[in-house]
């Protein structure tokens, strides 16, 4: 086969052919797509009302797992075998720094008694890395955003419905206790609890 050298004219054709290509692979997306939202609307659905309905699901699940955990510690006024004298839920908290920026967090689940603070995180599952999140995030912006509690002892746990691989033993390594559902009742995994 005999080498060819390309000229300006032949590189500049290959845009022209590269740029043809793709024009005609975007106008075979948009037909693609249109022919889904028509079986969509011929459905009764809108792609943007299946986005919005999977949120939906999601938040709900979140809201439902939050409710489940509270009632549990709220009844028992405990954790990590500490009693505590207060227990919130849901605390957001905004805060103007010195320096103009803003911090802002939320605390799914607080418990209060004369020197020590429970951070309860809740949720559906709990996923690999957040055991680390919540020590090196929630603990911070916890003593920030709330200074009159920023020389309690802090104590945290996970509650959650499942558990990916790996985070208990990460919770553990951390001094992180685990709520889980068995059943009809919550386990609680305090042995290892550590204050930070």
């Amino acid at each position: 086969m005999e080498k060819k050298e390309l000229t300006a004219a032949d590189v500049w054709a290959m845009f022209a052919e590269t740029d043809r290509q793709m024009k005609e692979t975007d106008r075979k997306m948009a037909e693609s797509y249109s022919r889904l939202d028509k079986k969509f609307e011929e459905l009764g659905l809108k792609v943007k009302d299946l986005k919005s309905n999977v949120v939906g699901i999601g938040d709900s699940n979140g809201e439902f797992a939050e409710e489940y955990f509270y009632s549990s510690l709220k009844r028992k006024m405990e954790f990590a075998g500490v009693h505590f004298d207060d227990v919130y839920k849901d605390i957001k908290q905004l805060r103007k720094m010195p320096n103009g920026e803003r911090l802002q967090d939320q605390f799914d689940i607080i418990m209060i008694n004369d020197d020590a603070v429970a951070l309860v995180e809740i949720k559906y599952t709990a996923r690999k890395g957040y055991p680390a999140t919540m020590v090196n995030q929630k603990v911070p912006n916890f003593r920030t955003l709330f200074p009159d509690y920023a020389n309690y002892k802090i104590y945290l746990g996970i509650g959650a419905f499942s558990f990916e691989e790996s985070v208990e033993q990460e919770a553990q390594k951390l001094g992180i206790g685990l709520l889980r559902q068995v059943g009809e009742t919550i386990e609680y995994e305090t042995k290892w609890v550590k204050a930070y």
